[in-house]
């Protein structure tokens, strides 16, 4: 039974706790046949970890568990909770890639690190890999690998980060063509995410809460926020706050048809704070303001 999170705030600790050979004090390739066991044990790390599963099994992350496969790749930022939730004492060929954000600091990666969303996907929103790209993968882990077991130059820094933006921007390739792929579910899910807009409306949460957050629909669909943001902007080319606009626009439409309230009543109705908020967002949507769309019916 998992009784303890582990607590692991450096890559030093990981190498006292595991027995993994010291490569860079901020960043390592390990496999898990180096560590010892490391079975039903719970971590969170102030580190960042990569992991490339090379066999099935069962990991827990959060407070779920999901099935991995054969070239299946998790992301997680630091502080996330995630571990081995199996009995098995066999050593795993997985691979981790573990790195400090003081490594990225002031960098040019730094600045781009805000595009690699997939650190703040759930565990089961992870990347399937095809056969191509595992052999990508796998060659830039190695090189990585190899590039530690340098002695610590001038250059090392430069060419570190250069192996790692050339890895993520390769799991962004990727996962973009995971969104495509997935295509189908992908348009039935913003089926969904309408479905949840219009039961919004429809109670009285716009009273209490005021407008749907991103958030909340993505929580309600059961995915993370970056994750539901970043499918609804690849199936729909606008983003997940802009969906939420557009049908807001198309409730106070009907409001403005079918009722004779006036906008501050309507504003209020459907979760804006104060009118003139309403109208900013009615005429960024459709070019002219509720008064105007009023007289015109």
């Amino acid at each position: 039974m998992i009784t303890e999170i582990i607590r692991l705030k450096s890559i030093s600790d990981l190498y006292e706790r595991y027995g993994a050979r010291v490569q860079h004090p901020l960043i390592t390739v390990v496999e898990g046949k180096d560590l010892v066991e490391m079975k039903n044990e719970l971590r969170s790390c102030g580190f960042y970890c990569v992991m490339l599963k090379a066999q099935t099994g069962t990991m827990t992350y959060g407070l779920s568990r999901y099935e991995y496969s054969d070239g299946t790749m998790a992301f997680i930022a630091p502080d996330q909770i995630f571990g081995k939730s199996t009995d098995k004492d066999e050593p795993t060929n997985n691979k981790l890639l573990l790195f400090h954000p003081s490594l990225i600091h002031d960098s040019e990666l730094s600045q781009k690190f805000k595009y690699y969303s997939f650190f703040s996907y759930e565990s089961n929103q992870a990347l399937h890999l095809m056969p191509e790209d595992k052999i990508i993968v796998d060659s830039l882990f190695e090189g990585l690998a190899l590039e530690l077991e340098h002695s610590i130059d001038g250059c090392s820094r430069s060419i570190i980060l250069s192996f790692l933006e050339l890895l993520f921007n390769y799991c962004m390739r990727f996962y973009e063509r995971q969104f495509r792929l997935e295509e189908k579910g992908n348009n039935q899910l913003i089926d969904r995410f309408n479905k949840v807009l219009d039961e919004y409306f429809a109670s009285n949460l716009p009273q209490e809460q005021g407008l749907p957050s991103v958030a909340y629909c993505a929580q309600r669909l059961s995915l993370s926020p970056n994750y539901f943001g970043d499918l609804v902007k690849r199936t729909t080319g606008h983003t997940a706050k802009e969906h939420i606009h557009m049908a807001v626009v198309e409730r106070v439409k009907e409001l403005i048809i079918s009722t004779k309230q006036s906008i501050s009543e309507i504003a209020y109705a459907v979760g804006f704070k104060y009118p003139h908020h309403l109208s900013r967002v009615f005429r960024h949507v459709t070019g002219i303001t509720p008064i105007e769309f009023r007289t015109r019916r």
